[in-house]
């Protein structure tokens, strides 16, 4: 009478493909951020690192900081997640750490996909780095990104008071759309002419909501880490073809 296929419990998720380590912040996720669950057209789910924020993991980066990062990943793991990433960039440092200490595909940065660029563009490709602070990105975030710092061009939002004060400062939680687009878009598009370049990376996940902007003002290929959520989810949940 019945049939003999058993449903295999214990987890907290199920069908959960992208489970995502969050910073503490309180500014607005429009859809296109990787925190927004209406970006993707697949289920995630966020994990708030605690008691750390923007600042913190920017400009005050101490070896203790890996911890809870191991742990909240571990934990979305036992949970039922299929892959792991990160709602900043700068989470590249724990990139190597990370996924030598999980089971499943671990991809904390957009910077990671810098290798594959310059296979898929050549090797004379000029790829910008489009970042929060040039200030706080070093050789060790390119380095677990399996590339040189100096074979990329970097550009930095500092001196953009909108993005500014509300993404990085965090001295107010609600920003002018319009404004941090505007700041966002003439960045790159100056960014992109300065430098000749053939491609742009957003490091920043905050900046992802306004890749379209970005695209169509510069006309360059922009990757990020939305671009980067979809290739993995891919692997993970494969489509079934009907053959």
């Amino acid at each position: 009478m019945y049939g003999d296929k058993i449903l295999r419990g214990g987890k907290l998720y199920y069908d959960m493909p992208i489970g995502i380590l969050c910073l503490s912040s309180l500014f607005p996720k429009p859809r296109g951020h990787i925190r927004n669950p209406l970006t993707f057209n697949f289920p995630t789910v966020t994990r708030v690192v605690e008691d750390i924020d923007i600042p913190r993991l920017l400009f005050n980066p101490s070896a203790d900081l890996i911890e809870p990062f191991i742990a909240a990943a571990r934990q979305l793991e036992e949970d039922g997640v299929q892959a792991i990433t990160g709602s900043c960039g700068f989470m590249a440092r724990f990139q190597s750490v990370l996924a030598q200490e999980l089971h499943i595909p671990v991809f904390m940065s957009s910077l990671i996909q810098l290798p594959m660029l310059r296979i898929i563009h050549g090797d004379s490709v000029r790829i910008g780095i489009l970042t929060a602070s040039k200030s706080a990105l070093t050789e060790a975030h390119f380095e677990n990104a399996h590339t040189k710092m100096d074979s990329v061009y970097i550009q930095g939002m500092e001196g953009n008071p909108e993005f500014w004060e509300t993404i990085i400062e965090g001295r107010r939680n609600d920003f002018n759309v319009e404004k941090l687009r505007m700041e966002i878009v003439e960045t790159a598009l100056s960014f992109s002419h300065a430098e000749d370049l053939d491609a742009i990376v957003l490091e920043c996940t905050d900046l992802s909501a306004f890749s379209h902007d970005i695209q169509k003002e510069t006309g360059l290929p922009v990757y990020d880490i939305n671009s980067l959520v979809e290739y993995v989810h891919y692997a993970v949940c494969r489509k079934r073809y009907g053959v």
